[in-house]
């Protein structure tokens, strides 16, 4: 587990989105097969791969808003982190899934892309409106106790 620094710029956010299966568990469910196998090399590249890196605290996500941070210990990774309802956080990939631009800001219950303004749900991420047709990327999201890590 890796502890760094981030910064934040304010945005504002969101829902729920459902549980799906994680790339974290998918990824150490083969490096498990790939261990009893024999395949220690593999099985070391898929556990490398699901590191968690630390994002922020709890206190920096208000109750239905979002921030995104720069979680710089993941190459400067930009998250976007929403907290829709109070003790529920969920991490999207802030990146418009139209243009990639950085997205801005929310309109009622869509984060919003000031640019050509693609709008996308808060809970799941789909799009609502604009020319953006993809949902916005999820990231798996874990806390302990009052801090907040992303597995990628």
């Amino acid at each position: 587990m890796s502890e760094n620094t981030c910064t934040n710029r304010n945005v504002t956010v969101v829902k729920e989105t459902k549980s799906q299966l994680s790339r974290k568990h998918f990824l150490g469910a083969i490096a498990s097969v790939a261990a009893t196998v024999g395949l220690s090399g593999i099985a070391e590249s898929a556990s490398a791969a699901t590191k968690k890196y630390k994002v922020c605290s709890t206190k920096d996500v208000k109750v239905k808003s979002a921030n995104i941070f720069q979680v710089a210990a993941a190459g400067g990774l930009l998250v976007l982190i929403t907290q829709p309802k109070a003790g529920v956080f969920r991490a999207f990939n802030p990146s418009c899934t139209h243009a990639g631009a950085t997205l801005g800001g929310i309109n009622g219950t869509n984060l919003v892309c000031n640019v050509h303004g693609a709008t996308f749900n808060t809970s799941t991420g789909a799009p609502t409106g604009g020319p953006a047709r993809s949902a916005l990327g999820k990231y798996t999201l874990s806390q302990t106790g009052t801090t907040l890590y992303i597995s990628i």
